[in-house]
């Protein structure tokens, strides 16, 4: 059996939709072993499985209950945007994203935007398109304000991590609390006696960044800080630490705190291609505490965010509502921060 058929002679040819007969016949298996596959109720032997979704694919076979969803006005799927999927932090924000919608039943469709806006808004646009339930949403560029508000009128959005301003009256709002971790880095590194650090930011349009930032002042005390602006990604913590050594006098700072881990990562590389040592002649801190930094040499000091705990809250709050057919109501929910003090931080000689 084929799902193509004619309608008459001389008309063009009209593909119907495929049935699970249809699946059936060309994975040759009876629609019963297709059913199980498709829900996962009963075990189906690994080759057959494969057979099956593959000839689902084929076809592009809609199952019955995704079609009475689609006619319900409910996919059962939201969408999930991060900035990097390779920075550690991403990762386990959408796994908590990602195991919370499937408690519910849910998939997720994730977009990767690299930094880059243009990106960004190719995907919102994407996701403009398609018929979600939500959206998680995870800035790690300054955010497409006008864009992203615009879809709150097709479906409910989750931010996650990075407040959008002008949007807080009208979505789910889940982030670490960033001005503590800044409060947390300034005061460890006030206690070992620094008097001078070198502050890399990160986007300045993104206001977890500037918090950072401004908590860190505060505790270290903001005639001591040089503020340089760089992205999330290791090499701009390299070139905004090399360049800042490169003025051919004496060094200004003794210790460096970057907005993330990657940031912090690139200093201290950049600090030991310049002879220095770390952090004997200069400290290194850094925020989000993704693994690598535990394990790089020296241990990297950093503030742990939990970031895991962010993506599955945000979700969590966003499909308690979706989920029973309600909009959910505006919401915010700081999550704590702690320092993790390691060996990339010492007292100053």
């Amino acid at each position: 059996m084929t799902p193509d058929t004619d309608a008459d002679e001389g008309r063009r040819r009209v593909r119907r939709p495929a049935s699970i007969k249809d699946v059936a016949a060309a994975a040759r298996v009876s629609p019963t072993t297709v059913s199980h596959v498709l829900s996962g109720n009963r075990p189906v032997a690994q080759e057959t499985a494969d057979r099956v979704r593959a000839v689902v694919a084929r076809l592009g076979f809609v199952p019955a209950s995704t079609a009475r969803n689609l006619q319900a006005g409910s996919t059962n799927v939201i969408g999930l945007l991060v900035p990097d999927i390779t920075n550690q932090f991403f990762a386990e924000l959408a796994k908590g994203v990602e195991d919370a919608a499937h408690d519910l039943g849910y998939g997720v469709i994730l977009c990767n935007t690299e930094f880059d806006p243009e990106r960004e808004d190719r995907y919102l646009e994407l996701l403009r398109g398609r018929f979600i339930d939500g959206m998680v949403y995870a800035s790690g560029s300054p955010p497409s304000r006008d864009r992203l508000a615009s879809l709150l009128g097709r479906f409910p959005i989750a931010l996650a991590d990075e407040v959008v301003p002008g949007l807080l009256e009208q979505t789910i709002l889940v982030t670490a609390d960033h001005r503590a971790g800044g409060r947390l880095v300034g005061q460890h590194l006030r206690e070992l006696g620094h008097r001078r650090a070198l502050a890399v930011s990160g986007p300045g349009d993104l206001v977890s960044s500037a918090e950072r930032i401004a908590g860190f002042r505060e505790a270290f005390g903001d005639e001591g800080v040089t503020e340089v602006e760089g992205a999330f990604v290791e090499r701009s913590g390299y070139d905004m630490v090399a360049a800042a050594l490169d003025g051919g006098g004496p060094r200004r700072f003794t210790a460096v705190f970057a907005a993330n881990d990657l940031m912090a990562l690139g200093a201290v590389a950049a600090l030991e291609d310049a002879g220095l040592s770390v952090p004997h002649d200069v400290s290194v801190a850094g925020f989000d505490d993704i693994m690598l930094a535990a394990r790089v040499h020296p241990p990297l000091t950093t503030v742990h965010q939990p970031a895991y705990d962010i993506g599955r809250t945000a979700a969590a709050q966003l499909l308690q509502y979706v989920h029973r057919g309600e909009v959910p109501p505006a919401s915010r929910h700081i999550l704590p921060v702690r320092l993790k003090a390691r060996a990339s931080t010492a007292a100053l000689r």
